[in-house]
Parts: C-alpha cells; sequence; structure tokens
C-alpha cells in the first residue's frame, strides 16, 4: 500500500452552507415557495423528502475564506400530425462540448456506442400501436414535433424531433410504464423532460440540447435541466446524450434509478445546478458507463452529486473539467448519502476529484484516478479546499479508497484529508491514460 500523506486541509476550506463547499461542494437543490415552508431556517428537512433550500451565488461568493391507472393501451404510440423531417444538424455539437486547451495529456478518442437500440405538432396524445419492447439497429426517420404530453399509460413517445421554447418538450404527469425513445430534443424555456409520479418511466437513444444557453457563462435559471425527475420509482435511463442544461439529469425522490451509458456535455448551472447526475432523497440510484466535459465556459458546481440517497453506485465514467472553487467530481452529500463510486477518472478538477465530506460513513472509491487537477482559478475563484484530490470528513473513521491512483497534482502534499476519516488508503502515485468519453451515435445520425 502507497499512502500519500497530505496537508491538514483548514476545517473552515471544507465547510459550507447547509451540505458544505470546498472539500465538499454542495449541491442541494433549488426551491419554490412552495418547498421552502416545507424547510426550516436552517435546510432541515420534513418528514416528506422535498428539494432542498435554495443557495444563491451571493452565498457561495460570501464563503471565500477557504402509479397506476386506466389505460389506452399499453404501447399506444405518439406521433405527431405533421409528415416525416429528416436532417443533419442534430448529429454536430458545437465546439464548446469539446474538451478545451488543456496541460498534460488527454484521454483517448472517445469511445463510439451505437445507440440505435443499444442497452451497453404539437401535444398531442397519438394514435396507432407499438410493442414498448421493440427495438432495432435499423435507421429511423424523425417527424418534427412540438412539445407532447403524455396521457395515459404504456404510451410510447418515439421518432420524433421536438423543439420547445417555453415548456418541457416531453411532459410525463400520472402515468406509468410510458416509454421515450429515439428522440432529438431542442429546448429552452424548461427542462427537456420532465416527469413526475411516472414509475418505470424508460428513456433510450435520446439527444437533448439546451439551445438557451449563452455563449459561455451560466444559463438564465437553474431549471433548464435536459432530463428533470420526482416521485417517480425506477426510472430507466439509457443512450443519452446531454448537453448545456442546467443538470443534464435531476432526480427526486426517484429510488431504484437506473442510468446507463450517459454522455453529458458544458453544463451550465448556475448554482446549485450543474451536474451531470444527482440524486436527492432518491436511494439505490446506478450510474454505469457514463462521461461529462465541461470546457473553459461552462458553469459546473459537482459533476456527479448524490444528496441525502443512500445505496447509490456511480462506475465506469470519465470527468474531464470542473471550473467551480466549490465543485467536485464526485459526492457524496447531503448528511446520510452512501455509496460506491468505482472505475472513475475525474481530470482538470478544481475543487476536488472525489468526496464524501457531507456524506455518512462507509463509502468507498475503488480503483478511481485524479490527474492534472488546477489548482489556480479558473474564472470563478481558486478551489476553497486547496485543490484536494480525495475529501472525508472528520468524525467519519470507515471511508475506504481502495486501488486508486494519482498522478501530476498541481498540490502534491494535499492529496487525502482527513486521513483518519478512512479506514483504508490504498493510493499510488502513477502515471496513467484516462479512460475515453463516450460518443453516441443515434439512429437518425
Amino acid at each position: 500500500m502507497n499512502v500519500k500523506h497530505s496537508l491538514a486541509v483548514p476545517l473552515a476550506a471544507c465547510l459550507g452552507l447547509g451540505g458544505g463547499i470546498g472539500c465538499a461542494s454542495d449541491d442541494e437543490g433549488s426551491a419554490d415557495a412552495a418547498t421552502d415552508a416545507k424547510a426550516d431556517a436552517t435546510g432541515a428537512e420534513t418528514d416528506t423528502p422535498v428539494d432542498p433550500p435554495a443557495r444563491d451565488a451571493s452565498d457561495a461568493t460570501a464563503f471565500d475564506t477557504a402509479g397506476t391507472g386506466d389505460s389506452a393501451g399499453t404501447g399506444d404510440t405518439t406521433l405527431p400530425a405533421d409528415g416525416p423531417a429528416r436532417d443533419a444538424s442534430d448529429a454536430a455539437l458545437s465546439d464548446s462540448a469539446g474538451a478545451g486547451d488543456r496541460d498534460g495529456p488527454a484521454s483517448s478518442d472517445g469511445v463510439t456506442v451505437d445507440a440505435s437500440g443499444s442497452t451497453d405538432a404539437s401535444a398531442g396524445d397519438g394514435v396507432g400501436a407499438s410493442d414498448a419492447d421493440a427495438v432495432t439497429d435499423a435507421p429511423c426517420t424523425l417527424a418534427n414535433s412540438g412539445p407532447v404530453v403524455v396521457n395515459r399509460n404504456g404510451q410510447v413517445v418515439e421518432n420524433l424531433r421536438i423543439t420547445a421554447t417555453a415548456t418541457a418538450a416531453i411532459t410525463v404527469d400520472g402515468y406509468a410504464n410510458v416509454v421515450i425513445r429515439n428522440v432529438t430534443i431542442s429546448h429552452t424555456g424548461g427542462p427537456g423532460i420532465s416527469f413526475s409520479d411516472a414509475d418505470d418511466l424508460r428513456v433510450e437513444n435520446v439527444s437533448i440540447v439546451h439551445t438557451g444557453a449563452p455563449a459561455s457563462g451560466a444559463n438564465d435559471s437553474d431549471d433548464r435541466n435536459n432530463i428533470d425527475g420526482y416521485a417517480s420509482a425506477r426510472p430507466q435511463i439509457s443512450n443519452v446524450r446531454l448537453t448545456r442544461g442546467s443538470a443534464g439529469i435531476y432526480l427526486v425522490s426517484c429510488p431504484g434509478s437506473q442510468l446507463r451509458n450517459v454522455e453529458g456535455h458544458d453544463f451550465r448551472g448556475p448554482f446549485p445546478r450543474g451536474q451531470l447526475a444527482q440524486w436527492n432523497n432518491s436511494n439505490d440510484g446506478l450510474l454505469d458507463g457514463f462521461s461529462v466535459v465541461n470546457p473553459a465556459g461552462s458553469w459546473p458546481e459537482d459533476n456527479v452529486n448524490i444528496y441525502q440517497s443512500t445505496n447509490v453506485t456511480v462506475r465506469n465514467g470519465h470527468i474531464d473539467g470542473n471550473n467551480s472553487p466549490s465543485g467536485v467530481g464526485v459526492i457524496f452529500d447531503g448528511g446520510n448519502s452512501t455509496g460506491l463510486v468505482e472505475d472513475v477518472d475525474a481530470i482538470h478538477m478544481g475543487n476536488g476529484c472525489f468526496s464524501a465530506y457531507d456524506g455518512a460513513d462507509g463509502s468507498i472509491f475503488r480503483r478511481t484516478r485524479c490527474r492534472d487537477n488546477i489548482c489556480t482559478s479558473q474564472g470563478r475563484g481558486v478551489p476553497l479546499s486547496g485543490a484536494l484530490m480525495w475529501c472525508g470528513r472528520e468524525g467519519l473513521s470507515s471511508l475506504r479508497i481502495e486501488a486508486s491512483t494519482y498522478f501530476s497534482a498541481c498540490a502534491p502534499n494535499n492529496t487525502v484529508w482527513p486521513e483518519d476519516s478512512f479506514a483504508l488508503i490504498e493510493l499510488a502515485q502513477a502515471d496513467f491514460v484516462p479512460r475515453a468519453p463516450l460518443a453516441l451515435t443515434f439512429c437518425w445520425e
């Protein structure tokens, strides 16, 4: 075992506003007036899980010292009234989705994954029938559509090119077993996909771009999430490309989620959003096979945030870029969060790579790798932790760092803190080539 001794980072550098900035970034959710009424002034939750109290950018700046129901038939398919249309414009991402110019070795070329059926108009009710489990690798043609509102259990929304400018592109509210597949979405003024009370939702082979983002910097609101879910058990989201949303996937009270093959680019917040994925009061989640690339003009907070959620697994991931002075690569946050981070690389991080600062005891960081972190300001302030790589918390004792690696640390004596919060530290300094980001392709591309 090669244990790298770290500086004792001042506690003030790791404390935060209701959840921690510095060693542990925060990412509590934004709350509306009804939600605020359910939380006390300290942010304590009531018995019903709700979105935690919002904190605005001024807070972070000030802290710079450191169902079921009647069904019209499973498999009913939503089709727009207008005829099919197809173009190639969706295939290209803007230059801002790239990794940007940075020192240090670049990861290898992106892993190309054929998302056409791979597992590893206006609002209308649709007509016709489709088998919700039928999947094909054949090329597909997309029909132009306005926003879609699902209105039955088991409805299938597929083969659409949806544009939404003032509301969610797809809304699922109160219907179970809905399938959304082979869809590309351009959205502004609201989320891309919004679902609530929608158990066993499936989203697969979908590309979502928030088109209202500025050329660089934060979005105009923290609710421009590409996918926004609430109070829905067992959502399955796979083979999705998410771009420039406030967050990519934000799940509140959605236990048993499975997120697979998630490709993310250029998330824009504003605070407290900015994640590729976040669980909020959503136990037993899985993120398996993912990448997130944030260029210089992005506005992330944490890249992956597990907030007040237990038994969450994050594995097989590539994280490149975080310019937030308080955000980290993957964090267990909100007091009781636990889980496993396995086979994840984090590069070009400012405030931290992996953290359990505001989580509970027992989380494991296995075969995690961190390199080329950044000690200086990237335009938003210097890292509040002094560019710490792995963070625990005073009072914890059974966190674990297993078979993990770091290289090219900008602060070589600030790799792990506090060491006594970890029951095991297996950490070696060694050069490595980061795993490649995802590069999904879809049947319409």
